[in-house]
């Protein structure tokens, strides 16, 4: 079977994710994170997904983060203010250049990539393709809940690949029944 497009929500959208969908030539239909579409490996930091928040060279997480608002009448993005502990940076190893003496806190900010831009570079195909993702989404549902996939019963992949098959099977034969008899009813 060759995969030719992975459509995810945001939480897919890391880039060791995206990395290996273009390598192995797979379009990827994922809205992106603005966070994730900044690059920040020049300086460092580095944005995590799962805690929502960036980590500095030395390995400390933000304490907090604000949302910077857009000025009136200024045609700059809005800015993510990323606050560090100013505790750990007076002691940290890697503090020259990066922490003042005396100040009372340390940010980093982040650009937040434009809505408008994001959305005409991947929101169009996201929604066009989103209907198909929840309709799958059901599928999975139903051979988890009412057919037992959550827990494979065979050892081995052979064994589980068996199971996903017949799983498949019986879906569809479901499917095929009821489409018959609503066809039934109808005529």
């Amino acid at each position: 079977m060759e995969v030719k497009e992975v459509l995810a929500d945001c939480a897919y959208s890391g880039k060791d994710n995206l990395d290996y969908l273009y390598e192995d030539e797979i379009t990827p239909i994922i809205l992106l994170q603005p966070q994730v579409l900044e690059d920040h490996k020049d300086t460092g930091f580095e944005y995590i997904k799962d805690a929502q928040g960036m980590c500095c060279p030395a390995g400390h997480m933000s304490i907090r983060k604000a949302k910077q608002r857009k000025k009136k009448g200024t045609n700059k993005n809005q800015q993510n203010t990323y606050y560090f502990d100013v505790t750990k940076c007076q002691t940290c190893p890697l503090r020259e250049g990066c922490y003042k003496p005396g100040a009372k806190t340390k940010t980093y900010s982040v650009r937040i990539i434009s809505s408008t831009h994001q959305r005409a570079s991947d929101y169009q195909a996201f929604t066009q393709r989103k209907k198909v993702r929840g309709q799958i989404e059901s599928k999975n549902a139903e051979m988890k809940q009412a057919h037992g996939m959550v827990k494979a019963k065979y050892t081995g992949l052979f064994g589980m690949e068996i199971q996903a098959y017949l799983t498949s099977i019986v879906v569809n034969v479901k499917r095929m029944i009821r489409l018959i008899e609503e066809a039934k009813v109808a005529a």
